[in-house]
């Protein structure tokens, strides 16, 4: 078997344990299908996926506004807000990246902000 294929395998084997993800609050990690089996996370990217489960559930529902009042000040003023903290987690995030197992995790919990928007 190739190494590609054999890659392809394993990709589709862990994005299938976790195709169920959702990242809901404090709530993030227990939301995860069979988590003693695909939560490899380390305590820092486990407290890292929570502060950024907490952060999506704040940007979306600024965007669920912004769609229904797109010139409502509180709310752009919030979008700024929510832009700077993740300017601020980026390096944090880049750097988790790297972790095959946290990218494939954390690829699953962005695609309900995708859904959202």
């Amino acid at each position: 078997m190739s190494e590609q294929q054999s890659s392809r395998r394993k990709f589709l084997k862990i994005l299938g344990l976790t195709g169920a993800a959702s990242m809901v609050g404090t709530n993030a990690l227990a939301s995860f299908n069979e988590p003693s089996e695909i939560l490899k996370l380390n305590a820092e990217q486990q407290e890292f996926m929570i502060r950024y489960g907490k952060w999506m559930d704040e940007f979306l529902e600024v965007i669920r506004i912004k769609k229904k009042n797109p010139n409502n000040p509180e709310n752009n003023e919030k979008m700024v807000t929510l832009t700077e903290k993740a300017q601020k987690m980026k390096p944090e995030l880049t750097a988790f990246l790297k972790d095959e197992i946290f990218s494939i995790i954390y690829m699953a919990s962005i695609k309900r902000v995708r859904d959202e928007i």
